[in-house]
């Protein structure tokens, strides 16, 4: 066990040391919701505090709602019927922390019949960057488009004879989705060591497949929950939990194969009892029955897992569990721009295989690393190689766990 211990404590402090480089969320994003009135287009802009920071014109200290101001006046451009409409300076809004929100309008020569919308905010300095839009004409349903470093440009015809907006097909939102779900979950660090973490254990393809298909019908239920508004996360939990997912399958890892479940179990529920008692000072963090639910969780579930084989029997229903926390993180990025109301299934379908596609491409790079490593070093100690790898994923899991918690 104080080898275990050492272990452990060396990884949380790796972690702490590089905390600039895991605490960073890798998914760029900014959104824009715009609503169109005769030869008038009125747009309003968000993108995270953080987000500007990238942008060569940043200074430290500097005001970042002018930088973005300034950005958003060279990147975005409307053009209807051939001719350039004409932008008003972008002006700031109020914004929820850690947000800057702008408006800008753009004014046409004649009635918006059909519009090319250019945005290219960003993109040139982060090519993960993803753009949100949604588009409203009068009274009629909302839908949107999604902006990447390939694809700046939509354009939106107005059907002046029977009033309708002809938009992306089902098929163009279908793909879109697929690749924002695909990069979503390649660009992901912490899903990826969820995934990581949960192959260690794995020694059969048997066990492989009853892993990711728990996790599958495990976040493809949650996912769909929330985008479609049957269920309301609160995000700042649920990225707080999957740091605790990928903490406690690595501990499990470790102790299933050392024998240590009883003093890990009482460790992790006494952890998080005293993170309870925290509740009681001025400090914020998650609330004290998901800290006492954590608790009780961690203690129940550590003392089951006795051993290897009863790790593996209890690791599949253990996914699909964890897999719904996961999904309510993949829905986090759906969540903050909706889906297209015409064309909601195809979105929302493109979005979870786009996800599968990720995750299947993750599993099989895991294992070819894997195999390739073996090859290299035939003399590697399997073991102790996973023993400290999990390790190094729970300093990992327990750093997010903290940040997202209380930071």
């Amino acid at each position: 066990m104080p080898k275990l211990f050492n272990i452990v404590v060396a990884a949380v402090l790796v972690f702490a040391s590089f905390s600039q480089i895991v605490s960073a969320d890798p998914q760029s994003k900014s959104y824009s919701y715009w609503r169109f009135d005769d030869n008038k287009a009125q747009m309003i802009y968000s993108i995270g505090t953080r987000e500007i920071t990238r942008l060569p014109s940043y200074q430290t200290n500097a005001d970042t709602g002018q930088v973005i101001a300034a950005h958003l006046a060279q990147t975005i451009a409307v053009i209807s019927n051939d001719k350039r409409c004409t932008p008003s300076a972008p002006k700031l809004q109020k914004a929820k922390p850690g947000f800057e929100r702008l408006e800008l309008s753009f004014e046409c020569s004649a009635t918006i019949e059909q519009a090319d919308i250019f945005v290219g905010t960003m993109f040139q300095y982060a090519d993960s960057h993803v753009h949100f839009a949604r588009f409203k004409f009068d009274d009629k349903p909302s839908f949107e488009f999604l902006f990447t470093p390939r694809q700046t440009k939509q354009t939106l015809v107005l059907n002046s004879n029977d009033g309708s907006v002809t938009s992306s097909s089902a098929a163009d939102v279908f793909f879109a989705y697929v690749y924002l779900g695909f990069e979503h979950i390649l660009i992901g660090l912490d899903h990826i060591a969820f995934l990581l973490t949960l192959l260690l254990l794995a020694s059969r393809l048997r066990d492989v497949l009853l892993v990711i298909t728990g996790f599958t019908i495990g976040h493809s239920i949650t996912l769909s929950l929330a985008v479609l508004e049957f269920a309301t996360p609160d995000l700042m939990v649920v990225e707080a939990l999957i740091g605790f997912t990928i903490a406690l399958v690595a501990i499990e890892n470790i102790v299933a194969s050392t024998g240590a479940h009883n003093k890990a179990a009482w460790l992790s529920g006494g952890f998080f009892i005293l993170l309870a008692l925290l509740t009681v000072t001025p400090v914020s963090g998650p609330p004290v029955y998901t800290l006492i639910g954590l608790a009780l969780f961690s203690l129940c579930y550590l003392k089951l897992s006795d051993s290897r084989q009863t790790a593996l029997k209890l690791r599949p229903a253990l996914t699909s569990l964890f897999g719904l926390i996961h999904g309510f993180g993949f829905a986090n990025v759906l969540l903050e721009v909706g889906l297209p109301q015409n064309r909601i299934l195809s979105a929302l379908f493109g979005f979870n295989l786009g996800v599968e596609v990720g995750q299947i491409a993750i599993v099989l790079t895991i294992a070819l690393g894997g195999w390739i490593l073996f090859k290299l070093i035939p003399s590697l100690k399997i073991d102790l190689g996973k023993q400290l790898l999990s390790a190094t994923l729970c300093g990992l899991g327990l750093f997010w766990f903290i940040q997202r918690s209380y930071f």
